[in-house]
């Protein structure tokens, strides 16, 4: 990785606008420099390759048909792209995933595939909402605190 592949310190980084703040994958787009896209496309490109056939088996091992796994692998890549704030930052399906959907929407879907998919995306929206929430809440310090062990003295 050549210095001029790095991404520059968070603090470098502040976004100057307030659209910018909450879209910060198009703020780096208008910084994007032009020799980073033949490398870019080529990691997209195999990123995808493995991602895809990735997310559809977590898809068919949480109970779901595999086809929602491409979605659910593609649509969050690409609004990452828009919201996220590291281009080098890899997201994707991940087996605990697979398996809480399945604790959570096979039970109520009774086996049913069609009614699997609407709960399994109410699922997804309810957790972003959530997320969403606690991140305008500005609860984020917690998550430090999670890692943090405590002792008796």
């Amino acid at each position: 990785m050549s210095p001029s592949d790095e991404e520059p310190p968070v603090n470098s980084m502040r976004p100057p606008t307030r659209v910018a703040q909450y879209l910060p994958g198009v703020y780096t787009l208008k910084r994007y420099d032009r020799s980073w896209l033949r490398h870019d496309l080529l990691a997209g490109v195999a990123l995808t390759a493995f991602m895809i056939p990735v997310g559809m088996g977590y898809a068919q091992a949480a109970g779901l048909p595999p086809i929602t796994g491409m979605y659910a692998t593609i649509f969050p890549l690409l609004a990452y792209a828009l919201l996220g704030p590291s281009r080098i930052m890899v997201l994707g399906p991940d087996s605990s995933l697979a398996a809480v959907i399945a604790a959570i929407v096979l039970p109520l879907a009774a086996g049913d595939e069609a009614r699997a998919v609407p709960l399994a995306a109410m699922l997804s929206i309810l957790t972003g909402v959530a997320i969403a929430v606690a991140g305008l809440s500005r609860v984020g310090f917690v998550t430090e605190l999670l890692g943090q062990s405590s002792s008796a003295t």
